[in-house]
Formats: structure tokens, sequence, C-alpha cells
């Protein structure tokens, strides 16, 4: 019982904990301006208060004009502290709290002075009047308006906004998501050497780096200097369009864009570079950013057409792919240059659309490198085809001359020390009296009765001369076998012919170490000139003479058995 009466205890105690949290108080929601007045005109506080042309029952977001002006009339209903503000070039943003007997205190913040940590909001704390129900005034100077205005609220808290974490994950998933694709797409440039891959690998790293930055994922890791905050920012954007225009350039086939289409994509992605990079790190013109993301827009729709009109198997992954976030530019292209745009997107959109364009362009990029890699297995395999062509016979298939000449230092190194040097007798008379045909038949079937097997290769050096290379100690009975198969091999196969047809040989035995540096044609002259004595003394016989370096040359005499 007792211990029954401790367990509820317990579960009393997390109850009535459990209710006292759902009882609590919830932190105020952020507070957006309620109202928005823009100009050129450098106004005083006093006459803002005053001035009729406030805007409080439309969207507000910050425009163009040098000065935007900000009112929270709300702000004293709760205990807001903080105006925060997503990170945008400014020159200067001042508060102004006024309260009900008209005093009025401020704060200023500079480029300079904004740290940004754990969040990509600019925090600056509202000044103090001793009023709480003072109004909220804030005003903007040189707002640089390059995408959709930034989300400006007040806050209770400077402290990580609740959900933010779960965002940031989000977007930690997304970029290995976009990552994965871009180390396998570097290592897949280095082993086909395209540099459409290596193009695409820039793309998907641009794109992880917009991510980390507008996701508040590099503020949570590092503390930002907002110069240089906004300088990685504009780079992600600039490294994904200067990257795309390289892309479609080497990725669509030459056949399908022109000479003049390819240098304007390639100096579009260069002109935005460029331009990216200067209002990046010196000026601050969404106008020339703007013109210059509508030229890149221009280049690449005009170089999707020529490509779909000439067929491009390629273009189509591109034109999936892009589809969206090509939408997404021109609307932001449109901002920068004072058109307004046509869209009201969230970086959630944004994200989306990178996710899409990198999984159909990395199925894009898959394709043509499996093509590209079986064109690759072709082409070798041609290669090695009309390199074995140009080895081989093509009358009797043995190896030819040079043939015999590329393989020799291997031959000498695996053994190969017996070389005979074989020519049929008499074979011109066959050629005149039978014919040709005759003579081929007959050069077929001797190379037939060389049979070649893997201590013996058999070689035509061209007309009725051939040779064999062979090793082990019985070399040269091997050989001799072969030159007497071959008078039974024609006769077995030519029946044209009326006589036996014989073969002389010579046969010059290299054994040992010393053997290995001895060129080619030095045993082929030896071999010629034994084949030329077997010739003089008979025919249908072998001579044979073995190296023996150091001593005099041997040489035996062998005639042919009855």
């Amino acid at each position: 019982m007792e211990r029954m009466g401790s367990l509820l205890s317990r579960i009393g105690i997390l109850l009535s904990l459990a209710c006292a949290c759902l009882a609590a108080p919830a932190s105020a929601a952020p507070l957006a301006p309620d109202c928005i007045f823009a100009t050129s005109e450098d106004l005083s506080i006093e006459s803002v208060r005053a001035d009729p042309r406030w805007v409080c029952d439309e969207v507000k977001t910050l425009e163009a004009p040098r000065f935007n002006w900000l009112r929270f009339d709300d702000a004293g209903s709760a205990g807001y502290r903080y105006y925060a503000m997503e990170a945008r070039w400014f020159d200067s943003i001042t508060v102004y709290r006024i309260a009900s007997d008209g005093r009025i205190a401020s704060n200023r913040l500079v480029p300079e002075e904004v740290h940004l940590s754990n969040v990509n909001d600019m925090m600056l704390p509202l000044p103090d009047v001793g009023d709480p129900q003072a109004t909220v005034i804030v005003r903007i100077d040189n707002y640089a308006k390059f995408r959709d205005a930034p989300k400006i609220r007040l806050l209770e808290s400077a402290d990580r906004p609740a959900g933010l974490v779960d965002d940031l994950v989000f977007a930690a998933l997304l970029i290995g998501l976009i990552l994965a694709p871009c180390i396998l797409a570097a290592m897949l440039a280095f082993a086909l050497r395209q540099t459409f891959v290596a193009w695409y690998a820039v793309m998907c790293a641009g794109m992880a780096l917009t991510i980390a930055m507008t996701s508040g994922l590099a503020a949570s890791w590092f503390s930002w200097n907002l110069v240089v905050f906004l300088v990685f920012e504009r780079l992600g954007y600039v490294l994904i369009m200067f990257a795309s225009c390289q892309f479609a350039r080497d990725f669509i086939e030459r056949e399908a864009l022109s000479p003049a289409m390819r240098r304007v994509l390639r100096w579009s992605g260069i002109g935005i570079l460029i331009v990216g990079g200067l209002n990046a790190g010196i000026i601050q013109s969404p106008m020339l950013f703007g013109l210059a993301q509508l030229v890149v827009l221009t280049a690449l729709i005009v170089a999707f057409g020529q490509a779909v009109r000439r067929g491009s198997r390629w273009v189509r992954y591109q034109l999936l792919g892009w589809c969206f976030a090509m939408v997404l530019v021109t609307d932001m292209a449109m901002k920068g240059v004072g058109l307004g745009g046509f869209l009201e997107t969230d970086f959630l959109t944004v994200y989306y659309a990178m996710v899409w364009e990198i999984i159909i362009v990395a199925i894009g990029v898959t394709d043509r490198a499996l093509m590209l890699r079986s064109d690759r297995d072709r082409a070798r395999q041609l290669a090695a085809e009309m390199e074995n062509l140009a080895e081989r016979d093509p009358l009797t298939g043995l190896l030819n001359r040079r043939g015999i000449a590329n393989q020799y230092d291997s031959l000498m190194r695996r053994g190969f020390t017996t070389f005979a040097l074989i020519d049929l007798d008499h074979f011109k008379s066959i050629n005149d009296r039978f014919g040709h045909h005759v003579g081929d038949a007959a050069l077929i079937a001797t190379a037939s009765a060389l049979a070649p097997d893997e201590d013996t290769l058999a070689v035509r050096l061209g007309g009725e001369e051939f040779m064999l290379v062979l090793r082990g100690a019985d070399g040269t009975l091997r050989a001799e076998r072969r030159r007497r198969a071959i008078t039974a091999r024609i006769a077995e196969t030519v029946p044209q012919m009326d006589r036996p047809v014989t073969a002389s040989m010579g046969v010059v035995e290299a054994p040992g170490e010393s053997a290995a540096g001895l060129p080619f044609e030095v045993l082929y002259l030896r071999a010629d000139k034994l084949l030329y004595r077997a010739k003089n003394e008979g025919r249908n016989r072998y001579l044979r003479e073995t190296l023996v370096f150091g001593e005099p040359a041997r040489d035996d005499h062998q005639a042919v058995a009855a």
C-alpha cells in the first residue's frame, strides 16, 4: 500500500506540473509593422509622424526608395524589446520610440555593428522612454532590394525562436542531399575528364552554400559580420547562375548549339560572375544585378530553344529540371530592376526548386555519363580491333611482322627463345601453274599446320615465309613436327595440287638471359641464313643453330626423314 501511495503521489505531481505548463501564458507572437511609408525625401521623425502618406491597408513590404519608414501601432500591447529584420544590405537603421507625451528616444544600427549569431536576424534593442504604450517607428536608409523583402517584426526576446532547430535540421538534410551528388560529380569529372560534370558539381556547391546562408545554418555555426555574410550569400546565387551557363554550354550536344550560342552562354556566365562579385563586395546595385540575371535567363532560353529545334536529347533534362528555378529567378530579376515581380515566395519554395533541379539534372548527368562510358568502351574495343588487324595477316589470321616485332621483348622475357623460319619450296611455281587462289589455299593450309598454342606462336612474315616462336627444351622438335605436317595438310585441303608441297626451315635457339638483349632482326637474319643453306642443300629439311654466348656457334644439319 505504501508503494502504491508513493506512486500515486508522483503521478499527481507530474500532472500538476503538466497543468501548470499548459496554464502558463504563451509568449507574445512576433509583431509585424502596421503601416509603411516609402520616400526619396530625407524627412525628420516629427514630420513623418504627421505625414498623410502612410499606407496601412496593404501588404507591408520594403520598397526601393531611399528611405523606408515602418510604424508599429500595437508595440505597447506586450513586452516587445527588440526590433528584428532578416539580414539585408542597408546604410543605417534607426528605431524611434515615441511616448504619449511626445518624448522620443532612438537607437541606431549600421552594418559594421551587425554580427549574426544563431539566427539570420539583425537585432536592435528598442529604446526606453518610460512609457510601455509608446509607438515604435523605424527608419531604414538605402535598403537594397535584390529579392523578396525581409521579414520585419518586434520580438520579446533575442533568443533563438521556437521551431528554428527543426528548420535547421531540415536545411542540413537538404544540404546533405545536394552535397552527395556534388561529391559524386566531382569524382566523376576526374574519372571521365568531362567539364559538364564539373560544372554540375559547382552548381550543387552553390546551392548548398545558398541554403546554408539563407536558412540560418551558417549563422548557427559561426558568428558573421553582416558584410561578409551578404558576400557569401550572394556568392551562392552567383555560382549557381555562372555554373548553369557553363553546364548548359558543355552538356548540350555540340551539334545542337551553334558556336555563336556557345560563346553567348560562356560570356553570359562570366558577366553574372563579374557583376555578382561587384555587387557582393564593392557596390550594391539591385538594378545592375537584376539586368545581369535577365541576360543570363535570355541566353539560356534562346539556347534551349535552339537545342530543341535541333533535336537535342540532353536539353530535355534541363528544361524539366530548371523550369521552377527559372521562374523564381525571373521573379527575382524583375524585383531587382524595379518591376515588382509576380511572386511572393519564401525560402522553402526556393529550396524545393533547388532539390527538384538537382534530382532531375542528376538523372541527365548519369544518363550522359553512362553513354559516354559506353561510347568510350566501344571506341577502345574498336581501337583494339584495329590494332589487332594491323598486327594480323588478313589471309591466314596469324601475326604479321609488325605483330611479332611489337611482342618480341615480352616473348623473350617469357622464355620464347627458339625461332624457326619456314619457307615453302617452289611456291612460285604453284601460283604460276594453278593460280593465286590455289596458292592462297596452300598458305591457309600451312597456317593451319603450324598450329599455334600457349608455347608456340605462329607468324606469317610475308609471301610464303612463316616463322614459329617457341619456348621449352623441345622447341626445335616441335617446330620440325609442324614443318612436316605442312605437306600432309596441303595435300588434304587443297585437292588441286598434283604433287607434294614441302618446306625448308632454319632454326635458331638463343637460350639464357644473355639472349634477351638481342634485337629481333639479329635472330631473324641468323635464321634466314640457315634457311637459305637448307634450300641450297636440297630443300625439304632444316638446319639448326644454338647461340652460346662466349663460345663459337654450333650448328647441326638434319635431313628430312623418308
